[in-house]
């Protein structure tokens, strides 16, 4: 009983700032495919820093599809997937790094 209160509470402070569900459903969704983007882009990357500058551009490609099909093409804004696969991109190679902070990175050798 005491939770829902609170959740109460929390909505309604978020929507007086100006922040809806659904605004917090899409960045939801544009996180969890960010961490999928940078697992993905860690587990993929190598001793060869060739490789992994063409694993970048590949990334930015999937993300830019992803972002067509799953994203802002699903609202038909097909403009603002190029926006969107942006940052999808961005925040998969800091999940990447994150992931090879944490666990090592092959091309430093750790």
């Amino acid at each position: 009983m005491n939770n829902t209160r609170f959740l109460g509470g929390l909505v309604e402070r978020l929507q007086r700032m100006g922040i809806s569900a659904d605004t917090l459903r899409a960045t939801g969704a544009l996180l969890w495919r960010s961490v999928l983007l940078g697992t993905a882009l860690y587990l993929l990357l190598g001793k060869d820093p060739e490789a992994n500058l063409k694993l970048n551009g590949v990334s930015y490609i999937v993300a830019l599809v992803w972002s067509y099909y799953d994203g802002m093409f699903a609202r038909r804004v097909w403009s603002m997937a190029f926006v969107e696969a942006i940052f999808l991109h961005l925040l998969g190679i800091q999940v990447g790094n994150l992931l090879a902070a944490i666990f090592g990175n092959p091309l430093l050798g750790t």
